[in-house]
């Protein structure tokens, strides 16, 4: 397989990595706007690794560096979803990417796609990385070991020991993510809460604990209603990078409502956004954990799902838990020889 991969930063990095040491896969072409900045974080040493200039909002450019190719993976902004989709359709090759735009909350907009890569015979894997991703297809793998399923939680952790701020992903799409409004599911109805409402003590693995976990945007929650019956979903994290982001959101710092100060029109998020720190390359991060700054982090990116790809006997586009199980526990046995360790545990409700 030759794989185009849009998207150069940190998660494009990781992925390029994991996708450079599968047997089946003969070249990663890493596709980016800023080749410098790409540099930073691609290994080009690697023979099967290569650098191409390209604009994600360009089909034509995606459709001619696509050619040749069997899968496009955008590791870049959801903003660029349904440019690149259009591109696989006319170059007919395969599809991934990570998350949704969501420009209502609430539609994934890769999914209009979906009869058109039926018709073309290709397949659209969605929201396939971490969160969503991996949380979509364990949703789907409890609720197929039960008779009926009333509630689905998902609980996140995103914990990191440093004394700076520092972003774990795109400055761009956290900020997306952490001003939008979350959204929640009940009873047959999708419904948007208040950022960071719900306090709740929720009790994580050891060595984390009980931790207070607060309404927070889930992409997930915008899928998994369509593929298992339930009444009631929410999505809720904690951690150190959640109650800072808390306290930023409490300062009104991702407000979209302007303000005057000195005359001048300012919006707080855009001001923000300006002003925060960029995302450390590789080696800013190693100097970071080099100094002290960061003591502990954990930065992951899955991508499991596209080995697996060919193997999709379904043509068109769907979310994780939409997969066959046949498929679903490939994925998980993949985690787990990565040394993912996946825990079960049962209890009386």
């Amino acid at each position: 397989m030759r794989v185009l991969l849009i998207g150069a930063g940190a998660v494009g990095s990781v992925i390029s990595k994991l996708l450079s040491k599968e047997k089946s896969i003969s070249e990663v072409i890493c596709a980016s706007n800023d080749l410098k900045r790409a540099k930073e974080f691609i290994d080009t040493k690697n023979s099967n690794v290569c650098l191409a200039k390209l604009d994600a909002s360009n089909t034509n450019q995606v459709v001619k560096a696509a050619k040749g190719c069997d899968l496009i993976i955008n590791a870049s902004l959801p903003h660029f979803n349904e440019k690149i989709m259009t591109a696989a359709l006319k170059v007919r090759v395969n599809y991934q990417d990570l998350c949704s735009r969501l420009k209502d909350l609430k539609t994934p907009e890769q999914l209009q796609f979906h009869k058109k890569f039926q018709k073309a015979k290709l397949v659209g894997l969605i929201n396939a990385g971490i969160a969503p991703g991996i949380t979509n297809l364990l949703a789907k793998e409890i609720a197929d070991k039960l008779d009926k399923i009333s509630e689905i939680k998902i609980r996140l952790i995103e914990d990191q020991k440093s004394s700076e701020f520092v972003f774990s992903w795109s400055p761009q799409v956290t900020l997306d993510e952490l001003s939008a409004r979350p959204l929640t599911y009940r009873n047959g109805r999708f419904q948007l809460l208040e950022p960071f409402g719900g306090t709740e003590e929720y009790d994580f693995p050891q060595p984390f604990g009980k931790r207070y976990a607060f309404n927070v945007y889930g992409d997930e929650i915008s899928t998994i209603p369509r593929y298992i019956k339930v009444k009631r979903i929410d999505f809720k994290s904690s951690g150190t990078d959640i109650e800072f982001s808390k306290a930023l959101y409490g300062l009104g710092l991702f407000s979209k409502k302007p303000f005057f100060l000195d005359g001048k029109k300012i919006i707080p998020l855009k001001f923000f956004s300006k002003i925060a720190p960029a995302l450390p390359t590789p080696k800013e991060m190693i100097k970071l954990i080099e100094s002290g700054i960061i003591e502990n982090a954990v930065f992951a990116s899955v991508v499991e799902g596209i080995k697996n790809i060919p193997k999709i006997d379904n043509y068109g586009v769907f979310p994780p838990e939409a997969l066959s199980s046949d498929i679903r526990k490939e994925i998980l046995i993949g985690l787990e020889n990565k040394g993912i360790i996946l825990d079960e545990q049962f209890s009386k409700a």
